[in-house]
């Protein structure tokens, strides 16, 4: 799928595509008096570069659009399913949902900046496990 996304970026001609790893949730408008819409909260999101460069980490955007649209610029899917688990906000409450779908490659994708991005980098890096579990096991004596 990475491959195909590097072919798609060079095709159109673009200086990089976006890979959404992983997401939060997010919401939509159904309502028949509104416009079909929704918005999906990704957790992490890169920038691949066609030229190989490494992929860099991109903060504070938002998935958008209306369904339809987005449906319509589906490339590709993949082979695996993937289970999402998240909460629906619902007029009786809030209650657990499930979602399952492939991996999907996208022609095109609205995105937009985040109104105010909570998330930040991590001031320190992530511990090593050699001494992660010299640490753990300083703890246990």
């Amino acid at each position: 799928m990475r491959q195909k996304l590097i072919e798609e970026i060079k095709k159109q001609g673009k200086p990089y595509g976006l890979y959404f790893e992983d997401i939060q949730g997010g919401f939509t408008l159904t309502q028949r008096s509104m416009p079909q819409a929704f918005q999906v909260l990704p957790v992490l999101v890169w920038r691949v570069y066609p030229d190989g460069r490494p992929d860099e980490l991109v903060r504070g955007i938002d998935i958008v659009g209306t369904p339809l649209a987005a449906m319509n610029r589906i490339l590709l899917t993949g082979d695996k399913t993937d289970v999402f688990n998240g909460i629906c906000g619902a007029e009786s409450g809030q209650v657990p949902v499930a979602a399952a779908a492939p991996a999907m490659l996208f022609s095109e994708i609205e995105v937009q900046k985040r109104a105010h991005s909570l998330n930040r980098p991590p001031i320190l890096p992530a511990p090593v496990d050699d001494v992660a579990g010299s640490i753990k096991n300083a703890g246990a004596k």
